[in-house]
C-alpha cells in the first residue's frame, strides 16, 4: 500500500463486535489520516495488511549493539518497511568520542539522535557523535534513533549500551624541567612542559630524590642546607576523570654556595669631629646578613672598637676614620666591605651663632641683610640665601634684595663658618615670613616710583575727610593721647607740582591749620618755577615710616614720629604740630645723630636737579614767608623747613576741638 506505515510503538486496537463497521469502511475512513491516495479508496480495493513493528534487541558484537522492528498483525494493512538499526563505535573512554551508525533505515525519513548514560538523557547530546567527559565516567552510554514522515513519528530505536566508561589517559605528559641558577638563595622554577590535554600540576622539590619538607610551589628558594645537593621536582598532573601522572626532572648539580645580591659599601656618617659620635651606614644587603663591625683609624683597626658607632676622643685630632663591615649568611659566603675614610677630624668651635635676617620690612625690592654673630674662635663665613629652602643663584652677600620670585614665599639665609683644623659648620636662620609686594611708592626693583601724571590745578585747601583722618590714625601718624593736636587742628592742602619726569602732578601735605596760606603759595611758586620734585604726599601712604616716606623720596609734612623715628619731644615738634615740611629726601638727606651717617643716602651734588643749598631759590622763597632751614643745623638736614623750634602757635589763630577759629593771625 503506497506511502502507508504505522507509527511504531502504537497500542494494538480492540477486536471488533458485531455492530462495528465493516473492515472495508473503517480503513476508507481512515485513508485520509493514514496518507492513503483518495483514487485507491474510490476503488474499493482492500488494502494489504501491515503488521506493527515490536522492538526486539538482535545481537551483536562487543563494543556495539543493534536493534530490528518485529512486526504484529494488527489487521488488514499492507505490510510497514523494516526499521533500521544502530550501533554505537568509539573507545568508551573519557576524551574519546562515541558515533551512533545507523543501517537499514528508509532513506525518505528523518532521524533524530538522544545520547542515554545510564539511561538518562544528556541534555543537548542530539547529535550522531558523543564526546565523553569526566561525568559520564564508570557509567553505561547509549543512543535512541527516532525516524519521522514529516511531523509524523515512525519508528524508535535504542542501542545497546556500551561501558562502563573508562578514564581518560593523557596522550602528553612530557618529564618536567628546571630553570634557575643553582646558588643558596636563588629561586628555581620547574617548567611542566606542555600536556595534552591540559592539566592541573601539584609540585614536590626533592633534594638528592627525598622530598624536601614544604616545598610544594612551582618555585623553590634555595636554602643553606641544600649546598653540595642536588635537586629535582615531582610533577603530577591531574585532570577531571583522568588517570593521574606524575613526572620527576632530572637531578640538577649540586648546589653552590649563595652569593649576595646586594652587598652595598658602608659609610661612616656624622660629624667627623673631636667629641662627636660617628656611626656606620650599612645600606641595604639582599639577602638579609648579619653583620659584625671592625673601626679603623689611619687605616689600622682599633682594638674593641666593634660596635656600629664610634666616640672620637681627643687622641683622634687629625687622624682619619672608616670601618669594615663583615656580613655572614647560612650557605652564603661571607663579603667584607670597607667605607671610605673620613677625615682629618677636627675640632669645634665653642661658638657658632645662628644667623638672623634684619630688615625694616620684608617686602619685594626692600633689602634685607644678615647678622653673622660673632664665632669663636674666628671663622671665615660664607652666605647663602634660600627661598623655601632653595639656594638663590647669586644671592652669597650679606645683604639681598627680594624680587618678585619671592613673592609669597619665605626666606632664610645659611652661614657657613670655616677655619683650619676646625669643622665647617652651617647655620641656618629663622624663616622670614612670607615676602609682601613692595610697599607703596616703590617698584619692584626698589626704587621710588613715579607717580601719575595729573592736570594743573592751584593749590587749595580742605578739611580732612573722615576716611582721610581714618587713614591717617591707622598709620600711626597721630595717636590719642600721645600726639598733639586734633583733626580740626590739620588741613590737607592739595597741590601741583613739576616731576622729574618734566610732567606735571599733583599731590598733597597735611599742614596745621595755621600756615595753610604759606603753604598752598610756597608750592605754587615752586611749580611755577619747575623746581622738580620726586612726588608730594601725606606720609601714611607710606605706612607712618618717616624712613620708608624718605627711601620713596616723597615730600611728606604732619608726622608725630613713632617713639623709634623721633629726634624731638612730640610736644615741641615742628613735624608732629603739621609746621614742617621734608622736600626731596633723596636729594636732600641730612645726617642721622644716631648713625652719624646720611639718611637715606648721601646728598647729590649741589648742582643737581632738585638740591636745596643756602641762598637758593628754594631757601629763599621758604625764608619769605619765615620758615628755617635746618641745612647749617648741626646735623645738617638738608631736606627739613619748619616754622619754628619749639613749634609754636601764630599769634591770634586758635583751633578748637570742634574746628571753630577763634581768631586768624598773620600766616
Amino acid at each position: 500500500m503506497t506511502g502507508h506505515r504505522r507509527v511504531r510503538h502504537a497500542s494494538t486496537p480492540p477486536a471488533r463486535g458485531p455492530g462495528d463497521l465493516t473492515t472495508a469502511a473503517l480503513v476508507f475512513a481512515l485513508l485520509p489520516a493514514l496518507g492513503a491516495a483518495p483514487n485507491a479508496a474510490a476503488s474499493g480495493a482492500t488494502p494489504s495488511p501491515t503488521p506493527r513493528p515490536m522492538s526486539t534487541a538482535a545481537s551483536s558484537p562487543a563494543g556495539s549493539s543493534s536493534a530490528t522492528p518485529t512486526p504484529t498483525d494488527s489487521g488488514p494493512t499492507s505490510a510497514p518497511a523494516p526499521a533500521g538499526t544502530v550501533t554505537v563505535t568509539g573507545t568508551a573512554r573519557v576524551g574519546e568520542t562515541l558515533t551512533a551508525v545507523t543501517e537499514g533505515w528508509d532513506p525518505d525519513l528523518t532521524l533524530t539522535f538522544q545520547w542515554l548514560v545510564d539511561g538518562t538523557p544528556v541534555a543537548d547530546a542530539t547529535r550522531p557523535t558523543l564526546a565523553l567527559t569526566a561525568p559520564q565516567l564508570a557509567k553505561q552510554v547509549s543512543v535512541v534513533v527516532t525516524s519521522y514522515r514529516g511531523d509524523t513519528k515512525i519508528d524508535e530505536v535504542t542501542s545497546d549500551p556500551v561501558g562502563p566508561v573508562a578514564p581518560g589517559v593523557f596522550t602528553s605528559a612530557p618529564v618536567p624541567s628546571i630553570g634557575g641558577t643553582l646558588r643558596v638563595g636563588r629561586v628555581l622554577t620547574a617548567d611542566p612542559g606542555t600536556w595534552t590535554p591540559s592539566a592541573t600540576f601539584a609540585y614536590q622539590w626533592l633534594a638528592n630524590g627525598a622530598p624536601i619538607s614544604g616545598a610544594t610551589a612551582r618555585t623553590y628558594v634555595l636554602q643553606a642546607t641544600d649546598r653540595t645537593k642536588r635537586i629535582s621536582v615531582a610533577i603530577t598532573g591531574s585532570r577531571s576523570g583522568y588517570t593521574s601522572v606524575k613526572r620527576t626532572s632530572a637531578l640538577s648539580t649540586a648546589v653552590d654556595w649563595g652569593v649576595f645580591t646586594a652587598a652595598p659599601t658602608p659609610v661612616v656618617s656624622g660629624i667627623v669631629q673631636i667629641g662627636s659620635t660617628v656611626t656606620v651606614t650599612t645600606g641595604t644587603w639582599s639577602p638579609w646578613a648579619t653583620r659584625t663591625y671592625q673601626w679603623r683609624v689611619d687605616g689600622k683597626n682599633v682594638a674593641r672598637q666593634t660596635n656600629h658607632w664610634f666616640y672620637l676622643d681627643a687622641t683622634r685630632l687629625g687622624h682619619s676614620v672608616s670601618v669594615v663591615v663583615t656580613a655572614r649568611r647560612p650557605g652564603f659566603l661571607t663579603v667584607v666591605r670597607t667605607s671610605g675614610s673620613r677625615g682629618p677630624v677636627t675640632r669645634p668651635f665653642t661658638t657658632a651663632p645662628t644667623p638672623k635676617i634684619a630688615g625694616f620690612f620684608r617686602r619685594v625690592g626692600q633689602p634685607i641683610s644678615v647678622s653673622t654673630g660673632t664665632w669663636e674662635p674666628t671663622a671665615t663665613v660664607a652666605v647663602q640665601w634660600r627661598r623655601e629652602g632653595a639656594p638663590i643663584t647669586g644671592a652669597t652677600g650679606r645683604s639681598y634684595r627680594p624680587t618678585t620670585a619671592d613673592l609669597g614665599k619665605r626666606l632664610t639665609v645659611t652661614v657657613t663658618g670655616r677655619r683650619s683644623g676646625y669643622t665647617t659648620t652651617a647655620r641656618t636662620s629663622a624663616a622670614t615670613p612670607a615676602i609682601l609686594p613692595p610697599p607703596y611708592g616703590f617698584t619692584t626693583t626698589g626704587k621710588p616710583a613715579t607717580p601719575p601724571v595729573a592736570a594743573y590745578a592751584p593749590a587749595s585747601v580742605k578739611l580732612i575727610t573722615d576716611a582721610q583722618w581714618e587713614r591717617i590714625k591707622a598709620a600711626g601718624v597721630w595717636r590719642s593721647g600721645d600726639c598733639p593736636g586734633y583733626r580740626t587742628t590739620f588741613r590737607r592742602v592739595e597741590v601741583p607740582y613739576w616731576g622729574f619726569d618734566g610732567k606735571t602732578h599733583r599731590g598733597w601735605v597735611n599742614v596745621n591749620a595755621d600756615i595753610t596760606t604759606s603753604t598752598a603759595k610756597i608750592f605754587n611758586t615752586l611749580y611755577a618755577k619747575r623746581f622738580p620734585l620726586h612726588r608730594v604726599e601725606g606720609i601714611e601712604m607710606f605706612g607712618g615710616w618717616d624712613w620708608l616716606g624718605s627711601k620713596a623720596n616723597a615730600t611728606t609734612a604732619f608726622n608725630c614720629r613713632r617713639a623709634s623715628e623721633q629726634n624731638s619731644p612730640n610736644g615741641s615738634s615742628p613735624h608732629a604740630w603739621g609746621r614742617a615740611i621734608d622736600l626731596n629726601p633723596v636729594q636732600n638727606p641730612w645726617i642721622n645723630p644716631r648713625t652719624g651717617t646720611w639718611d637715606p643716602n648721601a646728598p647729590a651734588p649741589s648742582s643737581a636737579p632738585g638740591t636745596i643749598r643756602y641762598g637758593g631759590m628754594v631757601w629763599t622763597l621758604f625764608r619769605s614767608y619765615s620758615w628755617y632751614w635746618s641745612g647749617t643745623d648741626e646735623w645738617k638736614d638738608y631736606m627739613h623747613f619748619d616754622t619754628g623750634y619749639p613749634s609754636r602757635s601764630k599769634d591770634g589763630y586758635v583751633v578748637t576741638p570742634d574746628g571753630d577759629v577763634l581768631g586768624r593771625g598773620p600766616v
